[in-house]
């Protein structure tokens, strides 16, 4: 993109950074070019000093520029554009403001995190809310998570939290057969799933803003991995263990209850065992979408195996490498598509333009039309909604 191309918006800039500021004393606040810059550098895992180099400038200006103290002319604009591999409308577009996110408010299932990597995953995390509110509100259509009858619950004992889960199922009708796609039954609950790239330290999170319940996993999880944790995930917005309990370890047997009701455990497995075959493993994991480890736990949660029996196992599994990466985990799992559904839905019906639909999935305008099947033609008008 040229100078040319954003001369009308560029000599504007100024006064939408006022207007946008302005406007953060209301209810509904706005991001401000120096916000957003400073959101999706974060997103990047990029440093000021990384960013000012980048774009030829000192990380004080830059800092001055996040901040909304100096303005970025239209060519460092296009700069920071292609640094943070965003469309410049992306930065100059007046969507709301999610705010910062307080700490505390996520939960991470996760191993040990940096804090640079926590604050690349919050901002990412706020940048991606951020366009899916957007297009909620230019749409009209809003999705929101209602609690299901008689959650959120207390549990006392693991007992409860196998009840937890069948009573969960049964609010929902989803009987006690396996489910196929996680992922968009969560989403037609009005469960907001994104995912995050570039953190491998990192399986999800989950947090709320005021009625959205939202849960953000890193790419790349397997099939049986991604289904597991986001029925954990899950169970940390619906539980809420008593003073003693292990969190994580309840919300694993809420996961596994979930996937795999007790009934259906003693259907395929039988009420006692003293081994259970690798044939046997794959075929359930296969069939309900839960990990063969996962299985083996379950079978030990319910008393099918013993204690014995499932340290033998696991260490087989150790052996075999299988700790790692277990047969059929080439499997990939199911992407989340409402959001991406909603904008190109808006799209069609004409409700956002192209450049619109594009800054909102974070897309140059001609990887729309060829993702979208249109045929391309020439855009550069086509800056802002």
């Amino acid at each position: 993109m040229d100078m040319v191309r954003v001369t009308n918006i560029c000599s504007n800039i100024h006064f939408v950074n006022i207007v946008f500021r302005a406007n953060q004393e209301s209810e509904v606040m706005f991001m401000t070019i120096g916000e957003r810059i400073r959101v999706r550098r974060k997103c990047l895992g990029l440093s000021l000093r990384d960013l000012a180099e980048k774009i030829e400038r000192s990380h004080t200006t830059v800092d001055k520029y996040e901040k909304g103290l100096l303005v970025p002319d239209s060519g460092v604009l296009i700069r920071i554009s292609d640094v943070l591999e965003i469309p410049l409308a992306a930065l100059l577009r007046p969507s709301r403001h999610t705010r910062e996110i307080p700490q505390g408010q996520i939960s991470f299932r996760t191993k040990k995190i940096t804090g640079k990597e926590r604050a690349q995953i919050e901002a990412e995390t706020q940048d991606w809310l951020e366009r899916y509110l957007s297009i909620e509100d230019l749409s009209g259509i809003r999705r929101i998570f209602e609690m299901p009858a008689g959650f959120p619950r207390v549990v006392s004992g693991y007992d409860d939290v196998e009840i937890a889960a069948d009573d969960l199922r049964k609010v929902w009708d989803l009987g006690t057969h396996p489910i196929d796609n996680l992922t968009s039954l969560l989403e037609d609950k009005g469960v907001k799933i994104g995912i995050i790239r570039g953190i491998t330290k990192f399986d999800a999170l989950c947090t709320s803003f005021g009625d959205d319940l939202v849960i953000l996993m890193r790419s790349g999880l397997t099939y049986a991995r991604q289904r597991f944790t986001l029925a954990h995930e899950l169970g940390h917005c619906l539980l809420i263990p008593e003073d003693g309990m292990d969190h994580e370890k309840v919300m694993h047997r809420f996961a596994g209850a979930f996937l795999v009701p007790s009934t259906r455990v003693f259907f395929e497995l039988g009420r006692s065992r003293r081994h259970i075959s690798i044939h046997e493993l794959t075929i359930v994991k296969e069939k309900y979408g839960l990990s063969m480890s996962a299985w083996i736990y379950r079978a030990s949660d319910l008393g099918i195996i013993s204690a014995d029996t499932h340290t033998r196992m696991r260490k087989e599994f150790s052996t075999l490498g299988w700790n790692r990466k277990e047969p059929g985990d080439e499997k990939a799992g199911d992407d989340p598509v409402s959001f991406e559904s909603l904008v190109y839905r808006s799209h069609a019906e004409g409700i956002i333009s192209t450049s619109k639909a594009a800054e909102l999935l974070n897309q140059p305008i001609a990887e729309f039309f060829i993702l979208n099947g249109e045929i391309s033609r020439d855009n550069s008008s086509l800056v802002c909604h």
